[in-house]
């Protein structure tokens, strides 16, 4: 009989298993949704923070040109003209709290007239804050002004000559330089509240996520099997595409919604007359502000500006109006940067695609319910853990992460940008082995540095483990003391010491070598002898754990092994061979992992003692990531580096791992 069972038959319809493709490819549409939403939030929010900046910046650099216009007039109608102008401005411009000029110690120019004229108060924090950014700016003016004279290639101030202060939930702060004949004379700053702004919302991204919800559950309920993950993989591909050319639309909707903002600015510091009484004449007013941001930096968008009501080429560029007020924004430069957004997108787009489609597949097939049930199963032992977890999260994982993201990432004008892989091809891709700079040099360094540190801190350890294990050997205490040392002395200490001992006229190596008759020798001249003292350093320093651990594994082996070997005619040899060897593995090779890893990251040997002489030759790649973020000033290149640096040491550890079985127990 080949009949169903009643059982099996009459199972409820709640019985019955779920359709977990339908459930995780939502999931996967869900997480791709949340990730990009996530993006645009942030985004949006460093657009508008620049926006915002700008909008005040663009007061206090009207405010500085008409101060700077002034003191170029000598009629009598344009004394006290910026006074009224700081007045009007916060009247007219939306949000402004405060406008003044702070020429040295004295308000030349205030908001608040009961204030201009008057000195700062030294016993004021505020006022003492006020006097610190001037400062910091007139030091920054004549820094680029002199970087400038020596590098007249730079095409931007090296130096950022504005000082921007968003406290959270406080007012934005932005000063800028007043200049006279080049030179800083005064500081021009604008206080505002920021404004509101209702910019346009991704929502066509929305509604996609939502029709590929309702498609994710079709297809999961109507397919099964290796057509389900084929449909699904696709639906992935296509929701994470469209997710890209959605949000370039909205970026761009975004820029033509700022431009409003910006014209309504124009249209106010028009009204407050700060675009047409600094000159006698409009153009030579509005030609700074339209050639220039409010950063001072060349700016490509803006095609006109003024009463006229259309742009005189709609072609150009598109207009936007702000009362009677029009603004024109370039297409070119619209249409570019619409593909930088599509480009930039286009990277994050590869990482959201790759995690939703993981997501779906290890669910599809049932990976992530496996896992939930084992979490729930052992959820005691999980609770246990969870406060060193917590730990570890905070203090390793994190950083881990940042450091990767960072990698990612290239800093140019004390700003981070995205990059992409650039880093790591940079890092790859150079192939000029003879450069000591080349990352495939100090590959190979580190690795010359790490196999002769491993391999004389074990011979050495082991051999001094076997004497101390010895029977015969008498005050194995106090040899055991004394070994020791080398490792309780803090690693730093002891390689300034052994820097000092290596010195060419007053160290100790010399004197004993002119004592027996030699030369003294220029230790960091020479690659191999600058290697050498490194490896005389941190064998001095390495040994005693290789022997301490070697030690302790010998006192746990049985002696009656030994006493059953010698009864069968054993040679020493043959008892190290076949007994000792073997059981110490359990203990000496996970210790051989981990001093490969120190040895592969020691930083302080190679940096304190032979610094990299000669020419960087003896940098390891820990010390040369190090001197790319911190005297290069290349961060995005040295968490690439690091990043690197981590995937070489995991993918040894797992290998040896496998290889050595070094997590199996002595008699396993």
């Amino acid at each position: 009989m080949n009949q169903a069972s009643p059982a099996r038959a009459g199972a409820p319809a709640s019985k019955r298993p779920r359709p977990r493709g339908a459930i995780y490819l939502a999931v996967s549409v869900a997480v791709i949704t949340l990730a990009w939403m996530t993006l645009a939030h942030f985004q949006n929010l460093a657009d508008e923070q620049q926006l915002q900046a700008r909008r005040v910046a663009r007061v206090a650099r009207a405010l500085a040109w008409t101060y700077e216009q002034e003191g170029l007039r000598e009629d009598d109608a344009a004394e006290g003209q910026t006074q009224r102008l700081a007045a009007a401005a916060v009247a007219k411009v939306p949000g402004l709290e405060r406008a003044l000029i702070l020429r040295k110690t004295t308000f030349k120019v205030h908001s608040d007239e009961a204030l201009a004229g008057e000195r700062l108060d030294r016993e004021s924090a505020a006022d003492k804050v006020l006097y610190d950014t001037a400062k910091r700016i007139k030091s920054d003016v004549r820094n680029n002004r002199e970087e400038r004279e020596k590098r007249p290639e730079l095409t931007r101030n090296p130096f950022n000559e504005i000082d921007v202060e968003a406290p959270e939930g406080g007012p934005l702060t932005v000063s800028v330089p007043v200049f006279d004949e080049g030179d800083f004379d005064a500081m021009a700053q604008v206080v505002a509240a920021p404004v509101e702004l209702d910019g346009p919302a991704p929502l066509n991204l929305l509604l996609a996520a939502a029709i590929a919800l309702i498609l994710g559950l079709l297809i999961g309920r109507l397919i099964t099997g290796p057509p389900l993950l084929l449909a699904g993989s696709g639906l992935v591909l296509c929701f994470t595409v469209y997710g890209v050319i959605s949000l370039a639309g909205w970026r761009s909707d975004l820029r033509m919604y700022h431009a409003e903002v910006e014209a309504q600015t124009f249209a106010a510091l028009d009204e407050g007359g700060l675009l047409a009484a600094s000159a006698p004449d409009q153009q030579g007013t509005l030609a700074p502000m339209i050639t220039r941001d409010s950063f001072g930096e060349a700016r490509g968008d803006l095609l006109a500006l003024g009463q006229a009501p259309e742009p005189t080429d709609s072609t150009a560029g598109v207009a936007v109006k702000a009362g009677d007020f029009t603004l024109t924004v370039s297409h070119q430069w619209l249409d570019a940067r619409y593909n930088t957004d599509l480009d930039h997108l286009s990277k994050w787009a590869a990482g959201f695609g790759l995690l939703g489609m993981l997501i779906f597949l290890l669910g599809a097939v049932g990976r992530i319910d496996r896992a939930g049930r084992s979490l729930y199963t052992h959820r005691t032992a999980y609770a246990y853990l969870s406060p060193a977890m917590m730990g570890m999260l905070i203090l390793v994982f994190v950083p881990v992460v940042y450091g990767i993201v960072l990698g990612f990432q290239t800093r140019q004008y004390n700003s981070f940008t995205f990059a992409g892989l650039d880093n790591y091809l940079q890092i790859l891709s150079d192939f000029n082995y003879s450069d000591p700079r080349n990352f495939y040099f100090k590959l190979g360094v580190t690795i010359l540095w790490t196999v002769s540190n491993v391999v004389l801190h074990v011979g050495i350890g082991l051999t001094l483990a076997l004497m101390l294990n010895d029977e015969m050997l008498k005050a194995k205490g106090i040899f055991r003391v004394l070994l020791i040392v080398p490792w309780a002395i803090p690693n730093y200490i002891t390689a300034i010491i052994w820097r000092g001992m290596f010195h060419k006229q007053f160290g100790a190596v010399n004197a004993f070598i002119e004592t027996m008759g030699g030369e003294p020798t220029s230790w960091f001249q020479d690659f191999w002898s600058a290697f050498a003292t490194n490896l005389t350093t941190n064998t001095w320093l390495g040994f005693p754990f290789m022997m301490v651990v070697s030690l302790g594994a010998l006192q746990s082996i049985p002696s009656d092994l030994y006493e059953a070997a010698t009864v069968d005619g054993a040679s020493r040899w043959q008892r190290f061979k076949d007994i000792t060897l073997p059981l110490l593995m359990p203990a000496l090779v996970p210790a051989v992992i981990v001093g490969t890893v120190w040895t592969f990251n020691m930083f302080n040997v190679i940096y304190l003692v032979s610094g990299g002489a000669p020419n960087g030759a003896t940098d390891i790649l820990i010390t040369d990531a190090f001197r790319w973020a911190f005297e290069r000033d290349s961060y995005g290149y040295a968490a690439a580096y690091s990043t690197i640096i981590f995937l070489i040491l995991l993918v040894f550890t797992l290998i040896t791992n496998r290889i050595t079985g070094a997590t199996k127990g002595a008699f396993e």
